[in-house]
C-alpha cells in the first residue's frame, strides 16, 4: 500500500480506506525508499532524513538488526503549508537484541550496555547531533503486557497532533541498512 496523501488539513489521515474499520491505517508502514520519496520534498526535510539514516547506520553497526522504528512529529505533517519547516523527527524504536548479546550474555555488560544508553537511548545527544528526537526499548525486556503497553502508548502519542489533538497517522520503518544505503543515494549530497 502507498503512502496515502495529506488530509485537507496537512495530516497523514489516520485511516487510507473508505471505512472506518478499514486496516489500511495508521502506521503505514514503508521503505525508507518510500519515506524519501514521500517527505524528502525540501533541504530541510532531506537533511533530516539523512541523519535518521545516520542513527540507523549507529544501530546496525552497534549488531541492532532487527526492529521497528515509529516515525512521527511535525516531520510527517505538511508544515510547510502552515509556513514552517520540521523542527526534527520524532521516533520510537522497537528493538531485538543483537544476536551476539543474545548468544554471549556477558558481552552486554562489557560493552553492549553502555552502546545502548550512549548511543541508542540518549534522547539528548540523538536530538544535538541528529535532530532526532529518539526513544528506544528492547523488546525481549519487556512480558507481553509491558511491550503492548508501550507499544500503545507510543501509538496513542504519535496518532494525535500535540497542539491540536487531532487525529492523524504517521509512518512505521523495519531497520533495513540495504533500504537504507539505497535511500542515501536517492538523497544524494547534502
Amino acid at each position: 500500500m502507498p503512502l496515502p496523501s495529506f488530509s485537507g488539513n496537512g495530516l497523514l489521515p489516520p485511516v487510507a480506506g473508505a471505512s472506518p474499520t478499514d486496516q489500511d491505517r495508521s502506521p503505514y508502514v514503508i521503505s525508507m525508499q518510500e519515506l524519501v520519496q514521500g517527505f524528502g520534498t525540501t533541504p530541510r526535510r532531506k537533511s533530516l532524513l539523512r541523519n535518521l539514516i545516520a542513527y540507523r547506520t549507529i544501530l546496525a553497526g552497534g549488531g541492532y538488526q532487527s526492529g521497528l522504528q515509529f516515525i512521527d512529529g511535525s516531520f510527517v505533517e505538511d508544515v510547510e503549508a502552515r509556513g514552517k519547516e520540521p523542527g526534527d523527527i520524532d521516533v520510537f524504536s522497537l528493538l531485538n537484541v543483537p544476536s551476539q548479546y543474545v548468544q554471549n550474555p556477558p558481552l552486554w555488560q562489557q560493552g553492549g550496555f553502555q552502546f545502548w544508553a550512549e548511543e541508542v537511548q540518549n534522547q539528548p545527544k540523538n536530538k544535538a547531533r541528529f535532530e532526532l528526537d529518539t526513544y528506544a526499548i528492547l523488546v525481549e525486556d519487556f512480558p507481553l503486557l509491558g511491550l503492548l503497553k508501550n507499544v500503545m502508548y507510543w501509538h496513542s502519542l504519535f496518532s494525535h497532533q500535540r497542539d491540536t489533538f487531532a487525529w492523524k497517522g504517521f509512518v512505521a520503518l523495519v531497520l533495513d541498512p540495504v533500504q537504507d544505503a539505497a535511500a542515501l543515494t536517492m538523497l544524494g549530497e547534502g
